[in-house]
């Protein structure tokens, strides 16, 4: 890949993550929250850095709280938000950070953005899969990924989606029974396909769970909202 290429490609990072203008605000208790994330380090953590996750625990957090595991590796965090912005595309992007800095960027609880996790999503044209998990009708359309290899190069991921909801079903997150409708939905590329699962509230404004696709590297990563 040429240098022009790749700096183009990096230049569009802003367009595809805000789409629409706006800017990031710095989340207001971000300073505080810090205290709660976790490391996405390598090596395991200990007992006393990972505390155990218990109505009680949840019960005290004091701002919002994601859960991220990234199934490949294994390895779980805990992180707070950073940023948040709003602009005219559908869904507010927030930044999610580690207390290692690692970040995961989410729109409208759709994955578009990884940073400090390796061979991460550099930005992605995600308007299908937000419009799907927003809506109760079938949705098809592109989705595409624009993942950091390894050669610290741009790899585009072209896929066509579609998706459907499959049911309502009540899932537990650490002791709170949370009514949400499952939409599943399935990328192509080529003779590969993805599944992508999201529980939402009957209203599609909050994703309390999903399971979503991060490129080849990264694998599947998994997330529960702890607390909105």
């Amino acid at each position: 890949m040429s240098g022009i290429y790749r700096l183009c490609l990096l230049c569009m990072v802003p367009l595809l993550w805000g789409c629409a203008g706006g800017s990031d605000l710095p989340y207001a208790q971000s300073g505080t929250t810090q205290t709660t994330a976790e490391r996405f380090g390598t090596s395991p953590p200990t007992a006393e850095v990972v505390p155990e996750r218990t109505p009680q625990w949840v019960a005290s957090l004091k701002t919002p709280t994601l859960e991220v595991t990234l199934e490949r590796s294994g390895r779980v965090a805990v992180l707070v938000p950073f940023s948040d912005r709003s602009d005219t595309t559908r869904g507010a992007v927030r930044v999610w950070r580690s207390a290692d800095a690692a970040q995961i960027v989410l729109r409208g609880g759709v994955l578009i953005g990884t940073r400090g996790l390796g061979n991460d999503i550099n930005s992605t044209l995600a308007q299908t899969m937000i419009a799907a998990v927003t809506s109760p009708a079938p949705i098809s359309g592109p989705h595409v990924l624009y993942t950091v290899t390894s050669e610290n190069g741009i790899r585009p991921i072209h896929m066509m989606c579609s998706s459907r909801s499959v049911e309502d079903e009540v899932i537990d997150i650490v002791g709170r029974q949370i009514e949400s409708r499952l939409v599943k939905v399935t990328c192509r590329s080529g003779a590969e396909i993805k599944e992508y699962d999201f529980w939402v509230d009957a209203h599609g404004s909050t994703v309390w769970q999903s399971r979503q696709w991060a490129g080849p590297e990264l694998g599947y990563v998994r997330t529960r909202l702890l607390k909105e």
